[in-house]
């Protein structure tokens, strides 16, 4: 096998999908290229999940990044060098596409004077430099950190790259739909145990557990998150962990999930009801897959993504139920994170095109409980692709 056709985040038995070194370098080349005509003449990376977007190199433990930090540098002339404590050189060697790897030793603060010296080995002196400065970004090191990097770069100026990042890592390669939809598949694996297992008596961390065993024995790196109310007194927390409340007959129980898969996420609502079926729940579990649906058909290529909001909206409207959605938004941006943009939202110019992810998730919460039908779609040539996932309708346990 060649060497450009080893895929980086593979597992170690070398077999299964992933995404060759081939398209992390074709990545940086891409950036260098966005750079280049946005006058930058470097882009300085260091977010964890930047890194591992144009390097292929996923961190095992990325909270340890406060004290030992790691950058990538990406040149307008398409050069790129990682620089990392030693602690993570055998790892990043095997699994990054990246050769130029350099090393630091001491923990604590970032090695600014090391990053000056690499970019001035670089040639690269004065002019602009692109970090994570702006939308949804998030710096790697510490403010004081980046301040000491400001002050040794005396003739570069810092600038925000964050429109270039983002340009890219929103379209997703067939890879990454690939990887997605692997997810999503352990994530419908995990709904269908815990409803298959959850009855009375049992607690939302009873149930929870059992989603995260279902999720890594079919193979997921590791549950990316586990939201879960029941009860009426409860509906109204979407983001609520798991408790030690115990399920009781005539509970919605209202699950959100998402299994991570070799970095990736998907992400879906589902719900349950102990107890037999009623119209008002019916009603209102179609009223939201009808919106779903309207949504949905929004989806086309050169559509603008706020269009899809505004479709949700109309089919509101069209079932007598006027929503404000203002700066609210009913879906998100899914990849290495598990929100990205866009946002479903109706201030969002976003234009959809081949192999952008978003999630759809318009929702009623009453006191019945929580309608949310979560779906994740991917923009095809032809219009929107719905990954297949758990049962749209609710789940009945009698």
């Amino acid at each position: 096998m060649a060497k450009d056709d080893v895929t980086s985040n593979m597992p170690r038995s070398g077999e299964g999908m992933g995404i060759s070194k081939h398209e992390y370098r074709d990545r940086v080349r891409k950036l260098a290229e966005l750079s280049g005509r946005e006058g930058f003449e470097a882009v300085l990376l260091t977010g964890e999940s930047n890194i591992e977007y144009f390097s292929g190199f996923r961190h095992h433990a990325p909270w340890t990044l406060f004290a030992r930090p790691f950058f990538q540098i990406i040149t307008a002339d398409g050069r790129s060098v990682l620089l990392t404590h030693r602690f993570l050189e055998p790892e990043m060697r095997r699994t990054s596409a990246i050769d130029d790897i350099r090393l630091y030793s001491q923990s604590g603060n970032a090695p600014v004077e090391l990053l000056k010296d690499i970019l001035n080995q670089f040639g690269i002196r004065r002019g602009r430099l692109g970090m994570e400065l702006g939308c949804e970004q998030r710096l790697g090191i510490s403010l004081l950190d980046f301040r000491r990097l400001e002050m040794e770069l005396t003739d570069l100026s810092t600038a925000d790259a964050s429109d270039a990042i983002w340009r890219l890592r929103m379209i997703k390669s067939p890879a990454e739909r690939q990887l997605m939809r692997r997810s999503a598949e352990i994530t419908a694996k995990a709904f269908d145990e815990c409803f298959k297992t959850a009855r009375p008596g049992m607690t939302e961390e009873d149930v929870a557990r059992v989603a995260a065993e279902t999720m890594v024995t079919n193979g997921a790196e590791r549950p990316g998150f586990i939201l879960i109310a029941s009860g009426r007194e409860n509906y109204h927390i979407l983001s609520g962990k798991p408790t030690q409340r115990r399920l009781e007959k005539g509970d919605m129980l209202w699950m959100d999930m998402a299994a991570v898969y070799r970095g990736y996420w998907s992400d879906f609502c589902r719900a349950a009801y102990f107890g037999n079926p009623s119209p008002e729940i019916e009603e209102r579990q179609k009223l939201i897959l009808d919106v779903n649906q309207a949504a949905i058909a929004a989806v086309a290529n050169g559509a603008r993504v706020r269009d899809i909001a505004a479709a949700a909206v109309r089919a509101f409207r069209n079932h007598g139920i006027e929503i404000s959605l203002g700066l609210n938004r009913i879906g998100h941006g899914m990849g290495l994170m598990s929100t990205e943009p866009p946002h479903v939202a109706l201030y969002d110019e976003t234009i959809c095109e081949e192999g952008l992810a978003f999630t759809i998730e318009p929702r009623i919460v009453s006191t019945e409980g929580i309608f949310n039908c979560e779906e994740l779609i991917f923009v095809t040539a032809t219009g929107a692709e719905v990954v297949r996932s758990a049962p749209r309708n609710i789940t009945y346990i009698t």
